[in-house]
């Protein structure tokens, strides 16, 4: 298949390196002549200034978009009215706008999109999804999800103030920057029947977007998630607390640990990723993944209809935000 990567950023780099590595014909585009630049060196590919000079000089079975996500849903109706499958970085958009008209144009082309949250593939997500729909941890009462850095560490090698998660206008902002955890925490826990947040701007940081969210969720099961987002923490961490009748998990992302407390035997066990462990083989499953779908192997964990309920959320958790209510989905 011959692939078309758009956007080649840190993450539309990783993309390229990806699927070279699985042996895919790729070309890239940016608007960005540094970015253009760089990848030419770095790869030896074709890359193009535009999505429509690339479009006009070859042909592709799929796209990979890795823009700013106020381009996603235009760019994503484009490519599947030109027939190409798409995968999409997270977030699938920064509202719901056209969002609907590219489920139309999904369903007529019979194309497969795929939204990217990579933490889906995470081994240790999988286990704890075990331990909840195994029984291990009992009825599920509630989970912890946190994840914080400080903006200007995310991506080094730019100017975070031209970056998207800076600017409001591009889809920016801590609460889609970071929306794996409000992804995994419904997940987990189940269908989202109402949130309660508190979304600002804390920080001297040169951004019109929020730095620092405190999300709660609740589901339709009754259970609840408490989700802290935050662009201040000078040093990265992550990780996440599952608690049921019968006992706990707790993720510990940065340590690469998983440890199961049973009030059975009032112990943690606890599970070890590994030294060798490669965060990177997450995204190579996640595009083995994609492309098993293109096939029709799988089907896509996160499809548009999953990505159009997760902008459902994020709008409630902004409409909460700024009312200072609970608001029911």
């Amino acid at each position: 298949m011959r692939v078309l990567v758009v956007g080649c950023g840190s993450i539309g780099k990783r993309h390229i390196r990806n699927l070279l590595a699985l042996n895919f014909a790729i070309e890239a585009c940016d608007v960005d002549d540094r970015k253009r630049s760089e990848v030419k060196k770095d790869f030896n590919i074709k890359v193009h200034n535009s999505v429509e000079q690339a479009l006009d000089r070859s042909l592709y079975d799929a796209a990979f978009i890795c823009t700013p996500p106020s381009y996603h849903v235009n760019q994503a109706l484009s490519f599947v009215r030109k027939g190409l499958h798409c995968f999409i970085e997270k977030p699938l958009s920064h509202n719901l706008d056209g969002i609907d008209d590219l489920i139309a144009a999904v369903e007529t082309g019979q194309r497969t999109v795929m939204i990217g949250y990579t933490l889906r593939f995470s081994p240790y997500l999988g286990r704890i999804k075990d331990f909840i729909d195994s029984g291990a941890l009992g009825r599920l009462l509630c989970m912890r999800a946190s994840v914080g850095y400080y903006l200007p560490y995310w991506r080094p090698h730019e100017d975070y103030r031209k970056g998207y998660g800076a600017n409001k206008s591009l889809g920016g902002g801590i609460i889609l920057d970071a929306s794996h955890e409000i992804d995994y925490a419904r997940f987990l826990i189940g269908e989202v029947s109402e949130v309660f947040a508190v979304c600002r701007k804390l920080s001297s940081l040169d951004i019109d977007t929020e730095d620092y969210a405190e999300i709660i969720m609740r589901s339709d099961s009754g259970a609840y998630a408490q989700i802290h987002l935050d662009y201040l923490q000078s040093n990265y961490r992550r990780s996440c607390e599952v608690i049921g009748e019968k006992g706990m998990v707790v993720w510990d992302i940065n340590e690469r640990t998983l440890r199961h407390y049973s009030l059975e035997d009032r112990s943690y066990h606890t599970y070890y990723e590994g030294l060798n462990a490669n965060v990177n083989d997450q995204y190579l499953n996640e595009t083995r993944h994609f492309f098993a779908c293109v096939e029709g192997k799988e089907k896509p964990l996160i499809d548009l209809a999953e990505g159009r309920r997760l902008q459902e959320i994020f709008a409630a958790i902004r409409q909460s935000s700024e009312s200072g209510r609970i608001v029911k989905l």
